[in-house]
C-alpha cells in the first residue's frame, strides 16, 4: 500500500525589516549616550552636540547597512540620512523611540533578555574504594 501524498507545507513569508535590528540598537544607543552628555553640559553644546549625534549615527546605520544587511549603498545611504536625523534632534526621544521600535520590530522584547538565576548547586559524592578493605 502506497503513503498517502504530502501535501505542500504552506510557507510563512517573513517580512524584510526595514532596518536591521543592529542599526535600531546602534540608533538608541547613540541617542541616549549623547544626550546624556548634552545634558551634563547643560545644553551649552547642543549644536555640536547633535551634529556629532547625526554623523556618528549616520555612519555606523550606513556601515551596518551595507556589510550586514547587504543593502546597495544608495539605500543604505537613505537609511542613515534618515537614522540621522531622527538621532540629531536636539532630544534623546525621537531616535530612542525608532531605535526602540525597531528592536520591537525584529522581535526583541523583554522576554528575550535573560534573567539572571543562581547557578545549581550539583552535590559531589565521592566513590567509597571497597578494594583497601578485605573482610
Amino acid at each position: 500500500m502506497n503513503p498517502p501524498p504530502k501535501l505542500p507545507v504552506k510557507a510563512e513569508k517573513r517580512r524584510q525589516l526595514f532596518l536591521h535590528k543592529l542599526s535600531g540598537l546602534w540608533v538608541f544607543l547613540v541617542d541616549n549616550a549623547f544626550f546624556g552628555a548634552n545634558a551634563i553640559t547643560l545644553f551649552t553644546g547642543t549644536p555640536l552636540i547633535c551634529a556629532a549625534a547625526f554623523l556618528t549615527s549616520s555612519a555606523g546605520v550606513f556601515l551596518i547597512e551595507t556589510l550586514v544587511n547587504r543593502d546597495a549603498k544608495g539605500r543604505a545611504f537613505n537609511k542613515a540620512l534618515l537614522a540621522g536625523a531622527l538621532s540629531g534632534i536636539p532630544t534623546s526621544l525621537a531616535g530612542t523611540i525608532y531605535g526602540a521600535w525597531v528592536l520591537r520590530m525584529a522581535g526583541l522584547s523583554k522576554k528575550d533578555i535573560p534573567i539572571e538565576e543562581p547557578p545549581i548547586d550539583v552535590q559531589s559524592s565521592t566513590s567509597h574504594d571497597d578494594s583497601t578493605e578485605s573482610h
